[in-house]
């Protein structure tokens, strides 16, 4: 993160509560990790904020996602569990990128780029894959390694002084 100069990077973390042991302490304790004056984290124990973007940015989320799916991709026999939960839980794993300077108003602000992470699915090589949306829900999911596409969007947005406008 310190590689960065400051006033081309600010990384907000927003940690809620969403699977078991989630809580503050828990939060507390992944905060410790990211140890740099770039990076602002909050803890939201009522979800408000995955709440805001599941509502206002991602509300067709579940379509979009069943709509992607090849007719002969696994998932697609999963989605019909997966839409309550889609439906009623609040936006999460999900990396986004935004231009500067862009402020939360009345509602959460479009992310110019971001990663839907729906979890890591299969071991190949040792390594987990992790199944992801890129950019939106118009093109299937891809399997890959989360950090490694999250670092490549950071670096593409980034290079791309129109997107970080």
């Amino acid at each position: 993160m310190d590689r960065y100069p400051s006033d081309s990077l600010v990384v907000t973390i927003v940690w809620s509560p969403m699977m078991p042991n989630d809580c503050e302490v828990a939060a507390r304790e992944a905060a410790a990790m990211f140890d740099s004056t770039l990076v602002v984290q909050f803890y939201d124990p009522d979800r408000r904020v995955g709440d805001a973007f599941r509502r206002q940015v991602f509300p067709d989320a579940y379509e979009k996602t069943l709509a992607s799916l090849p007719k002969d991709h696994w998932l697609r026999e999963e989605m019909p569990q997966l839409k309550s939960r889609y439906e009623t839980s609040p936006e999460w794993d999900i990396y986004m990128f935004f231009g500067r300077g862009v402020e939360w108003k009345a509602a959460p602000p479009q992310p110019k780029r971001f990663v839907r992470h729906l979890g890591r699915i299969v071991e190949k090589d040792g390594e987990w894959l992790s199944l992801m949306w890129i950019d939106g829900y118009e093109n299937p999911p891809v399997e890959g390694d989360l950090p490694t596409e999250i670092g490549r969007l950071g670096r593409e947005f980034l290079r791309a002084p129109a997107l970080a406008r």
